[in-house]
């Protein structure tokens, strides 16, 4: 199967809300429902789905610190770089990490409670033999736009039709 403008439109609505039932979906797309059924499942065989996750406001857990951390490695071999990730891999506060090309190698982001736990955190990448030589720690104040999906439409060589 070769990806069409339905599939795409599959996957931005799928992005935007992955509780939306079968008969709702196939409706949007103009499509039946098994015949959406089998698309969504087609588009999951072929790995452009990797599951569905929930959204979840931390604000109502409790007290929340999200912060960006820089981190930059005193040596640069491979072996280095799958030492670091393997061991924070291992670390749930750290929620997701970027490999980058910058004055630093990785940019991670940590969801902490306090600044305490940041501390800690900080502590424990700097004493874990990793060969991290330097820390730059970016606390998050405020978020003004929440990741809603990626830009389907934008980053595919397909289009979307004006009709679908």
């Amino acid at each position: 199967m070769a990806m069409d403008n339905k599939d795409l439109k599959l996957l931005s609505l799928l992005q935007q809300d992955g509780r939306i039932t079968n008969q709702a979906l196939a409706e949007k797309v103009a499509l039946s429902p098994s015949a959406c059924l089998a698309r969504v499942k087609s588009l999951q065989d072929k790995g452009y789905i990797e599951g569905f996750r929930t959204k979840v406001r931390l604000e109502k857990l409790g007290p929340v610190l999200m912060a960006f951390m820089e981190v930059t490695l005193g040596n640069h071999h491979p072996a280095d770089f799958k030492k670091f990730e393997k061991y924070i891999d291992q670390i749930e506060e750290i929620v997701e990490s970027f490999v980058v090309g910058a004055h630093f190698d990785y940019l991670i982001q940590i969801v902490v409670s306090d600044m305490t736990e940041l501390r800690d955190l900080s502590n424990q990448l700097l004493e874990a033999d990793l060969g991290v030589i330097k820390l730059n720690t970016l606390p998050v104040i405020d978020r003004n736009k929440a990741f809603c999906g990626y830009p389907l439409k934008k980053l595919s060589r397909y289009h979307f039709e004006e009709s679908s």
